[in-house]
């Protein structure tokens, strides 16, 4: 699996896109909203992708690391 499920309906990011996981914080809102249009109910974390965009994720973010930690990994053994 190349797309990580950031637990909104069509809400998907291939995992290279991938910069950071941040902690929700409410400051983050309007970083979210430019991006997505909304903040979403049930944020948890928000991830950043390469090109800057704050995306909103109803996973936790200790979640999300393991499972892009899980994929680099991955990528490396091949």
């Amino acid at each position: 699996m190349d797309t990580l499920w950031l637990g909104y309906d069509g809400l998907e990011l291939p995992f290279r896109e991938i910069a950071a996981v941040l902690l929700y914080q409410p400051i983050l809102d309007a970083r979210i909203a430019l991006t997505f249009g909304s903040v979403p109910r049930g944020v948890q974390a928000v991830v950043v992708t390469a090109e800057g965009a704050f995306l909103p994720a109803r996973w936790r973010a200790d979640q999300l690391r393991r499972r892009w930690a899980r994929w680099r990994t991955g990528q490396r053994s091949l």
